[in-house]
């Protein structure tokens, strides 16, 4: 019993300065945080957080591009370039080349020949 009063009598000493009580609670507030979890829990939101963030970044990115391409693909020279590439079109008056992917071997044993033209002579 007269332990206990000893214990008593230190413990309301120590209670009078407001510092140590201070960080006496704080200790047991973090404490008690990290045993629940709840410590580890706020790191991990967090965290989410920022990769959530960077991703809303990356796709704002992403938008800004492809709105700049849509915008462009409304223009005609892009049109007509697009034609040009992807569907080898032509404008009127334009010259066309046509190359053989073949060799020359193979065009000299199957010649095209032309259809024969009738001539009439004119007196």
């Amino acid at each position: 019993m007269k332990n206990l009063t000893i214990w008593a009598r230190v413990f309301r000493e120590w209670l009078q300065h407001p510092a140590r009580v201070l960080l006496l609670v704080g200790s047991l507030a973090f404490v008690a945080v990290l045993l629940d979890g709840t410590l580890f829990r706020l790191w991990s939101l967090d965290r989410d957080r920022d990769r959530l963030v960077e991703r809303i970044e990356s796709l704002k990115q992403s938008i800004r591009y492809k709105e700049d391409k849509l915008a462009e693909s409304n223009r005609p020279e892009f049109i007509e370039r697009q034609a040009r590439e992807q569907l080898d079109l032509v404008r009127d008056g334009d010259l066309v080349f046509i190359f053989s992917d073949s060799g020359d071997d193979e065009m000299a044993a199957n010649p095209v020949k032309e259809p024969a033209r009738s001539v009439r002579a004119s007196r």
